[in-house]
């Protein structure tokens, strides 16, 4: 996942769990996880950097654990203009989210999420006020490309339920690193604009949009 204004979403932290054994996880067996276990990302702004969104994956038993780091800070000088810090974790099973927690700060205002499954379906908890969600919503983390097929998710940020919807825009080709790159092309309309591509293992490889002050905002591998 997943910044709202300058550079919009994106998407969790570096929780500590119970102590436990963690594996490097097998790319192979996990479609949208990366041969290197991490996608990093550098967040432009008309082409400048203003920060990165870092999401690592790892085994856990059972479970896939990803741990998502993105920061913002975006100055005119040494004027700070937009501050954005938000970390993530999220656990994975089978392709089932069985729970999620997080910490942002989105330019001075805090949240604090625990979404987890229960057997009424998936209990949201932002800054102490619960509510129960239906137990396959997906999260607006983008790495995941099951989201394509939703028409809500959930922002992993600041914990707000989104409609959207979105279009196949059919194959692309995409340069990383001066290499050009297949890639399936997706527009996400609605209540959270972006545009995705995923490459054929369906491993996300950019992220493109409109920052609240018509400026482009764009995730590129690093």
């Amino acid at each position: 996942m997943p910044v709202r204004h300058v550079a919009a979403t994106a998407v969790a932290t570096f929780l500590l769990l119970a102590p436990c054994l963690l594996m490097p996880v097998r790319a192979a067996d996990n479609p949208g996880v990366p041969e290197a276990g991490a996608l990093n990302f550098e967040i432009l702004r008309n082409g400048n950097a203003i920060g990165r969104h870092v999401i690592r994956f790892e085994k856990n038993g059972d479970d896939l654990e990803v741990r998502v780091e993105a920061k913002v800070d975006y100055r005119f000088g040494f004027i700070p203009l937009y501050r954005f810090e938000h970390r993530a974790l999220e656990v994975w099973r089978d392709g089932n989210l069985l729970r999620m927690s997080a910490t942002t700060n989105d330019n001075g205002a805090d949240y604090r999420i625990d979404l987890r499954q229960n057997g009424a379906g998936l209990v949201l908890t932002v800054n102490d006020t619960e509510t129960v969600l239906s137990p396959d919503l997906q999260l607006a983390s983008l790495w995941n490309i099951a989201l394509v097929k939703q028409n809500r998710i959930l922002d992993p940020a600041d914990g707000e339920l989104m409609s959207v919807t979105i279009a196949d825009a059919g194959a692309d080709s995409i340069q990383i690193d001066g290499r050009d790159v297949a890639t399936r092309h997706y527009v996400m309309t609605g209540d959270f604009e972006r545009e995705l591509w995923y490459d054929a293992r369906n491993v996300l490889r950019q992220v493109r949009f409109r920052g609240d002050d018509g400026s482009e905002i764009r995730y590129a591998l690093r």
